[in-house]
């Protein structure tokens, strides 16, 4: 009976082995995010990858952004995780110098794949002379305001500190004369402590406030710009009531919904809002405009820098396919695929010279705005410790001076006492 079961199994251990795709190449490719057209043109985009590269077979799951960080260090920490990820571009210096992403300037072809971007762009997935991503979606934050409650109260989109605080004011209002107020000047996402950062610091920018030294070596958003920038909010909040009372819950969800239905007047956001909006409410206008300038800056208006963020594809390090997973980092990224994010919306910027010059660009909704702020934004310090101060740190107690426990001056100090120790330590 024995010798009967060792033969039926050898015979079935035989047949699976034969059946076996040992010669096909099989990737990894992680999705983080994003809308849900993004995510179908992905999965169109890695099917036509696999059917044009039959020695390759590519597997795509989809995963949240707002776990990204954590699900990739738990994977990474166990030598496993993907052969492909999209990522924030600023994590370069963090996940690069932990020996996670493999530097892509490394490929004879590199200097070729290079030419196919906007430069700008580029220098944001380097980090120590090395590039570790190729620019997937470009990202300028920008002050959205709702048409419709603009245009009622006859008040032109703000462009300066004190225009905008007035413009919220202005807008908050009891719509229905009950004696509570049902529409804010302002909605702030609180709930979210990476995506809260990402909307106070283009005030910091805007002011001439920097969040580190040229050399990285010490934090300066406690300058008194950087408190101006903060104060702004905190007086919005505590004297003039303007900005949603329950923001500290909010993610992008409340936010759109605030926005879409007119609770809220503004929003400080990136390109993916107008689709988020228009799903919500087909044909709801709104403003895209700069993000405003303190009163004193109002000639800087145009130049100001914002907040620059970058979506970029990377390589696993520990790949035991680089060379193949740089060639679906091209074709996910090459000129022809980076053209549907301007002829099919979905969502962010393009990437490429190509495709922002296209004929097709100049139809995109926004779209001059959006490049306008790009060509003189900046992107987070390139240090390793960014991601961890921004949200773990920055947030936590600006947020406190925005609903008066600290005043902003303590508020930032603290964090930059708390941030620096961080900085000293990674040296």
């Amino acid at each position: 009976m024995n010798s009967r079961i060792a033969l039926t199994l050898a015979l079935c251990l035989s047949v699976f082995s034969c059946g076996r795709k040992s010669d096909v190449v099989e990737l990894q490719n992680w999705n983080f995010g994003g809308l849900p057209q993004q995510t179908a043109f992905l999965r169109e985009r890695v099917a036509e990858f696999n059917r044009t590269h039959p020695g390759v077979e590519v597997t795509q799951s989809d995963k949240s952004w707002y776990m990204i960080r954590e699900i990739l260090y738990a994977s990474f920490a166990a030598g496993a995780g993907p052969d492909v990820m999209n990522t924030h571009a600023n994590y370069a210096a963090e996940f690069s110098q932990a020996g996670y992403y493999y530097p892509i300037n490394r490929f004879p072809d590199f200097p070729q794949v290079r030419q196919w971007f906007v430069p700008r762009l580029m220098e944001s997935t380097e980090y120590r002379g090395n590039c570790y991503g190729l620019p997937a979606n470009a990202i300028a934050f920008v002050l959205c305001c709702n048409q419709e409650l603009f245009d009622r109260a006859g008040i032109a989109p703000p462009k300066t500190w004190s225009e905008f605080r007035a413009a919220a004011l202005k807008l908050t209002r009891d719509t229905d004369g009950d004696g509570v107020v049902d529409q804010y000047g302002l909605v702030l996402m609180g709930g979210d402590k990476g995506g809260f950062a990402y909307r106070l610091i283009p005030f910091f920018y805007k002011a001439g406030a920097d969040v580190m030294s040229p050399d990285l070596n010490r934090i300066e958003f406690n300058s008194p710009r950087g408190v101006a920038a903060l104060q702004l909010f905190a007086d919005m909040y505590q004297q003039d009531h303007s900005i949603t009372p329950g923001f500290l819950a909010y993610t992008h969800s409340e936010v759109s919904d605030l926005f879409a239905n007119n609770k809220a007047a503004m929003s400080i956001e990136g390109p993916w809002f107008r689709r988020m909006i228009e799903d919500k409410v087909p044909g709801k206008g709104m403003y895209v405009v700069p993000v405003p300038v303190p009163d004193d800056r109002i000639a800087e208006y145009d130049t100001a820098p914002t907040l620059q963020d970058l979506v970029m594809y990377a390589i696993n390090a520990r790949s035991k396919h680089p060379q193949e997973a740089w060639e679906l980092l091209k074709f996910l990224r090459n000129p022809e695929s980076d053209q549907f994010w301007v002829t099919e919306d979905l969502g962010a910027l393009a990437c490429t010279t190509s495709a922002l010059q296209s004929p097709a660009a100049a139809k995109v909704p926004h779209l001059p705005v959006y490049l306008s702020e790009l060509k003189h934004a900046r992107p987070w310090p390139a240090h390793p410790q960014i991601t961890a101060i921004a949200g773990n740190v920055f947030t936590p107690e600006c947020l406190k001076a925005i609903v008066g426990e600290l005043s902003a001056q303590a508020a930032l100090d603290r964090a930059a006492r708390e941030a620096q120790r961080m900085i000293d330590e990674h040296r």
